[in-house]
């Protein structure tokens, strides 16, 4: 153990799927954990949610980095021997089926922390374990609907519009995650385990806890809370500019020569600037539209005042800050022209490629390695696998 690997030691089994579970299981694999990530043969379904290249999307490649993976028939009669064997020395066990599923399955919770009472099992689904749509299937589109985020986030044109990001997968992941932490702490006292209910709808309303909180009391604002602040177009792109505190709005009215608003007693507040915020956007946009975004970018920078200019993530990648802060470490997969851009976490070393942390596996890559440690011979695993209850991705 260390500061730079603490779960060196730690032993995972990860049956989740997509990128919420799987995203969790890759942290704990980035701080030193041994994590096997068990599949289905024809492998997680994350590994073809867009367009697959040498057994990965993005998806998987991310959600798999610096595990082995065992790709196994669940249903098969010699899976529960295998799983098992697995979570008698393991730490904590992922999963993210539907409620019930798991059950069905063979691997509740119940069952698998009566064989290890030391077990840290944390389930991980749409919408919890309880209530009428426990059951129900969701993904990050389906949570960002129900829990009111698509309504907070309508355009202009008054269309209520999903966030490309997956904000409720890796929120939830995150949350996982810090939940995890203080269950393998608190272990490490009294040596017992814990069930953890994560879901897709507890992280989206965690992610949202203060537009909630403001909506409860009827007081969720859409427009900016200080005027003169906000995106604006300049003369080859877009510009995001805050006004925050009085002074700021004085040294905005300085840079730009607005000399007679600066003096307006009317305008010598917050409020007061916000009762007349359409003029004051009005007036700024004016400017702006007469330079290039870079210009006063870096004239607002220099002010001090806070802003800056809106970037493609391409932009974003290529910016010398990014470079500078070793944000991204570039990961080759076979078949793409270039590496992968996978951002570093924080707290830890960089991710290195060709190390363990650094490489995500293809299914079922380390079938033989994890089955030998479980104390099947290689004819065992031959046989197994001339069966089919395991399999390895080949190309």
């Amino acid at each position: 153990m260390s500061f730079e690997r603490p779960y060196e030691g730690i032993k995972v089994v990860d049956l989740s799927q997509g990128i919420a579970g799987p995203y969790c299981g890759m942290l704990l694999a980035q701080h030193g954990a041994d994590v096997i990530k068990v599949e289905p043969l024809q492998g997680d379904w994350a590994r073809v949610l867009g367009t697959a290249t040498s057994n990965h999307t993005e998806f998987s490649f991310l959600g798999s980095l610096g595990k082995r993976s065992l790709a196994i028939d669940l249903k098969s009669d010699e899976a529960p021997a295998i799983i098992d064997a697995l979570v008698a020395k393991a730490d904590i066990f992922l999963e993210g089926f539907r409620p019930g599923v798991i059950d069905r399955l063979g691997f509740g919770h119940e069952r698998l922390m009566a064989l290890n009472p030391g077990l840290i099992y944390a389930s991980i689904s749409g919408f919890g374990q309880t209530g009428p749509l426990r059951g129900k299937p969701a993904m990050d589109p389906v949570l960002q609907a129900f829990t009111g985020f698509m309504m907070d986030n309508k355009g202009h044109d008054g269309i209520p519009h999903r966030a490309n990001t997956i904000i409720n997968d890796m929120s939830t992941a995150l949350y996982a995650f810090q939940a995890l932490s203080p269950a393998l702490y608190a272990k490490r006292d009294d040596g017992h385990g814990r069930f953890i209910d994560v879901s897709l709808m507890r992280g989206a309303a965690n992610l949202s806890a203060i537009r909630i909180m403001a909506a409860s009391q009827g007081k969720l604002q859409n427009a900016p809370r200080t005027a003169p602040s906000g995106v604006f177009h300049t003369s080859d792109g877009w510009l995001q500019l805050v006004i925050l505190q009085d002074k700021d709005f004085h040294t905005l009215c300085d840079a730009l020569g607005m000399d007679d608003l600066k003096s307006d007693p009317s305008l010598q507040s917050n409020e007061a600037r916000l009762a007349q915020a359409d003029m004051l956007l009005e007036r700024v946009g004016g400017i702006l539209l007469t330079q290039p975004a870079r210009h006063w970018r870096d004239m607002f920078t220099e002010a001090g005042l806070q802003n800056e200019m809106l970037q493609d993530f391409q932009q974003f990648l290529d910016h010398p800050q990014v470079a500078e802060t070793e944000l991204f470490s570039w990961l080759d997969l076979a078949g793409l022209e270039g590496p992968l851009p996978i951002p570093n976490p924080p707290g830890i070393p960089r991710i290195e490629a060709g190390t363990r942390t650094g490489t995500s596996p293809v299914t079922g890559q380390h079938n033989d390695e994890v089955l030998g440690e479980l104390g099947h011979d290689a004819a065992a695993i031959a046989d197994l696998r001339q069966r089919g209850v395991i399999t390895t991705w080949s190309d």
